[in-house]
């Protein structure tokens, strides 16, 4: 079972193709307060959030940049979007500024993106869910069971679903 093609995947997650000048090949990204935001713009976003979230805990950029074991002028970079942090020393600042990842990032996704239609994720989801009971429910004994054993069988492989080590169960 291949999954989505290219093309459906894109359409489930409400992604549109970008042309980054940057780039040979193109993109696929969200929509941010109605409009695609360039990555270079993002990065400038990051780092002024970075500074904000900083400033209001009224703590220097010296300081900051102490605990984070990095010279001053390294963290004054990062706040300008001249040095990009890997994501490592992001979630070092996190812990520094005392912030989770979803506090963090909140205002860049505090529009959540839709898809096609206007419906958001959740909404195709749900649709999605109630169409295939549907089905289910118009299926013989047999072939219900052998749905059931297909789905049983593909949960350890879903993707944060559970916290599991990836083993398939042992047949009956």
């Amino acid at each position: 079972m291949a999954g989505f093609g290219l093309e459906q995947w894109v359409s489930y997650l409400g992604l549109e193709r970008v042309d980054d000048p940057n780039k040979d090949y193109p993109v696929y990204r969200k929509r941010l307060d109605g409009k695609i935001i360039d990555l270079k713009e993002l990065d400038l976003l990051v780092a002024q959030r970075l500074r904000d979230l900083r400033t209001d805990r009224q703590i220097a950029q010296a300081k900051v940049a102490t605990l984070l074991g990095v010279k001053e002028a390294t963290y004054s970079r990062y706040e300008n979007a001249s040095s990009l942090m890997t994501v490592g020393r992001l979630i070092h600042v996190f812990e520094v500024l005392d912030i989770t990842p979803e506090e963090f990032f909140d205002p860049f996704v505090n529009e959540r993106p839709t898809h096609p239609k206007g419906k958001a994720r959740k909404d195709v989801r749900n649709k999605l869910m109630g169409e295939t009971v549907d089905h289910l429910k118009k299926l013989d004994d047999t072939a219900l069971k052998m749905v059931h054993d297909l789905v049983i069988a593909m949960e350890p492989r879903t993707v944060g679903r559970q916290k599991r080590n990836g083993a398939a169960k042992a047949a009956p």
